[in-house]
C-alpha cells in the first residue's frame, strides 16, 4: 500500500520534524523510527528516499544518503536509532518507549545496538544478502549501490556474518524466555518497549509478514527468504512475540 512523501526540496522548505524514509518497501529501519514516533504521538513529514540510490539532494541537505534521517526544525541531522528515540522521547507524551528501571534501560540499549546497529544483527543480514549473488557479482553490487559501500563489504566480513547474526538471536531468544518464564508479555519490564518495536519489524528477515499484511516486493521478500534459511531462521518464540507485537500495537497492513 502507498504511503505519501514530499520531494527533498519541498521538505526543506517546512519547519518542524522532518522525516527521510526508505519509499516504496518495507525497510526496517524507515518502519521502525516511523513507529516509535507514532507511538509518542509525535508529528512529521515523511520525506522520500531512495533505497540504493545516490539520493544527492538528500546528501546536500543532511550529510546522509541513507534513511531514515531526521531533521528537527534546525537542529543537526539524526540518523542513529538511539538519537531518533530519544528524540521521540523528548517530543513525545504518553508511556515511555524506554524501560523504567535503569538495568533494564542499559540491557535494552545494548541488546538493541546488537540487534540494529553498526555491525549488528540486520547489518549482518545485509550482508548475507549481498553474498547470495556470488563473489564476483557480490563485489560489483557493492561498488555500484552506495549502500553496501558505505557498509564496507568484504568477503571475509560476509563469512563471519552468520555467527554474528545468530549470536544476537539467541541473546533475543533467551530475554524473552526470561521474560516469559517471569510472566510478562514484553522484552523487558511490564509494558511495549522500543526492543519490541524494533525487533517486529527487523524480524521480517527471518520470516516475512503474509502478503496480505505486508505487500512488499517479490525480489525482497525471495532474498529475505533466501538469506534467513542461510542461517537458519530465528526461533518460533520470537516470531510468536512479533506477532503478538504487531497485533496489540502496529498497524498493519504496512503502507511504505
Amino acid at each position: 500500500m502507498s504511503f505519501e512523501y514530499l520531494s527533498v526540496d519541498a521538505a526543506r522548505k517546512k519547519s518542524g520534524l522532518r522525516l527521510a524514509l526508505t519509499a516504496g518497501v518495507p525497510a526496517p529501519y524507515s518502519m521502525s523510527a516511523r513507529a516509535v514516533l507514532d507511538l509518542r504521538g509525535v508529528p512529521y513529514t515523511p520525506v522520500e528516499q531512495v533505497g540504493g540510490g545516490p539520493n544527492e539532494e538528500l546528501v546536500a541537505w543532511t550529510g546522509h544518503r541513507n534513511a531514515p534521517v531526521a531533521m528537527y526544525e534546525q537542529e543537526g541531522p539524526r540518523t542513529g536509532w538511539l538519537d531518533i528515540l530519544n528524540l521521540a522521547e523528548r517530543l513525545g507524551t504518553g508511556p515511555s518507549l524506554l524501560p523504567d528501571a535503569l538495568a533494564d534501560r542499559i540491557t535494552m540499549i545494548g541488546l538493541t545496538q546488537e540487534m540494529i546497529g553498526e555491525n549488528g544483527m540486520l547489518w549482518n543480514m545485509r550482508l548475507i544478502m549481498l553474498g547470495l549473488a556470488g563473489p564476483e557479482r557480490a563485489a560489483q553490487e557493492a561498488e555500484r549501490n552506495p549502500m553496501y559501500a558505505d557498509y564496507g563489504y568484504s568477503e571475509s566480513a560476509r563469512e563471519a556474518a552468520p555467527a554474528k547474526v545468530t549470536s544476537v538471536l539467541d541473546a533475543l531468544d533467551k530475554q524473552l524466555r526470561r521474560q516469559q518464564d517471569a510472566g510478562r508479555a514484553y522484552l523487558f519490564g511490564d509494558r511495549l518497549s522500543a526492543a519490541d518495536v524494533y525487533w517486529a519489524y527487523f524480524s521480517q528477515v527471518f520470516q516475512t509478514l503474509p502478503e496480505a499484511q505486508c505487500a512488499m516486493p517479490s525480489f525482497l521478500r525471495k532474498s529475505y527468504d533466501l538469506s534467513s534459511e542461510t542461517i537458519g531462521g530465528c526461533s518460533k518464540a520470537l516470531i510468536a512475540h512479533r506477532d503478538a507485537i504487531f497485533e496489540r500495537h502496529l498497524p498493519l497492513p504496512m503502507t511504505f
